[in-house]
């Protein structure tokens, strides 16, 4: 398609490249680059680009390469894919787009100058040989650019790739608690205000799981803080492996957990707290050549109509203190008590949201 474009489709314009080499490429192959890097040189970008990557005698020997192959085979596979080679040679090592054109430009002019006599004084082979310099260079040059746009598209597409997961890491560090990987205090707050503005809007249930793992002071005083934080790791690793995938875990603080359960009512709650409370205690957690027991006393509550994340929170703490009171290793629920009292004398603000 490109080579009909340019009408380099003819058998016979092979020849053309060749007598291209033998009347005026080969015998001015030195004036020729010579004269071309002179031009380069007063050039201030080029000169910095020369100093960052190369040197002067490498970017001779480049370009007595590529005008000694200049023509010659242009119509094969190998003639293309080294000029696209060199438009991703240019954008590798910064060379603008627009230099990299306006100095082949001025090399058409070159291999102009270097036309001799006989053939200036041919009309039609002066003619023929000018248009045939100027549809090579506009072949070299589209297949240069092609390669050089793709090659930066490329690398603009990599480079959004790689910020959108530097962003995505970043992100996920600033609502992740760095030990147990869960989530941290802010967001578990920030999933719960979200999730307790759902439910009172839809008037579906949700219930809050707080949990403090027993005794955890005397892990630390008998083994150390760093077993301590593996046994952290650990029980975390668990409790979230007990849970569902839609639900909430966070670590609240020390060695107390929150869960949010979404579209859960109380007694569901229950059997997922217990689902973690067993996942938890029945096997001992291995620590080097350690095992210790660890258990956790749960507290759950229900959203109520009127809830604020901080009056949900309290009730589910005050279970929790319930199931520390009754000897640990246990769940209780919020006290049932409160809710009818309030609900005889009249108090919406105890309705439940179902």
């Amino acid at each position: 398609m490109r080579l009909r474009l340019l009408e380099l489709e003819a058998p016979a314009r092979e020849a053309l490249g060749e007598r291209l080499q033998a009347a005026v490429i080969r015998p001015n192959i030195d004036a020729i680059v010579d004269r071309f890097c002179d031009y380069l040189g007063s050039i201030e970008q080029f000169n910095t680009i020369v100093a960052q990557h190369s040197d002067l005698a490498r970017l001779q020997r480049t370009q007595r390469s590529y005008l000694l192959s200049f023509g010659v085979d242009f119509q094969s596979a190998g003639y293309f894919e080294e000029r696209r080679r060199i438009g991703v040679v240019h954008q590798a090592i910064g060379v603008p787009q627009s230099l990299y054109q306006c100095a082949f430009r001025h090399l058409q002019n070159l291999l102009i100058d270097y036309f001799p006599e006989e053939l200036r004084t041919n009309r039609d082979g002066f003619d023929e040989m000018l248009h045939f310099v100027l549809k090579i260079s506009a072949l070299d040059i589209s297949l240069a650019v092609e390669s050089y746009c793709a090659a930066r598209m490329s690398n603009l597409t990599t480079s959004l790739e790689n910020e959108r997961g530097e962003t995505e890491r970043l992100q996920k560090l600033s609502v992740t608690d760095h030990l147990t990987k869960l989530h941290n205090h802010s967001y578990a707050r920030h999933c719960l205000i979200a999730a307790l503005a759902r439910a009172q809007r839809d008037s579906t249930p949700l219930c809050v799981v707080m949990a403090d793992l027993d005794h955890f002071k005397r892990i630390n005083d008998t083994h150390g803080h760093l077993v301590g934080d593996d046994v952290l790791r650990i029980a975390a690793a668990r409790m979230l492996a007990a849970s569902r995938a839609e639900d909430h875990v966070g670590r609240y603080g020390g060695e107390e957990f929150i869960f949010i359960l979404q579209n859960t009512s109380l007694e569901g709650a229950e059997e997922a707290a217990e689902r973690v409370r067993a996942r938890l205690s029945d096997d001992a957690i291995q620590v080097g050549d350690t095992e210790i027991v660890v258990t956790v006393s749960m507290g759950v509550s229900c959203a109520r109509r009127h809830d604020t994340v901080n009056s949900l929170i309290e009730r589910a703490d005050a279970a929790l203190y319930a199931a520390k009171t009754a000897g640990r290793n246990c769940i209780r629920t919020e006290s049932a008590e409160p809710l009818d009292a309030v609900q005889k004398c009249g108090c919406p603000d105890a309705s439940p949201l179902v």
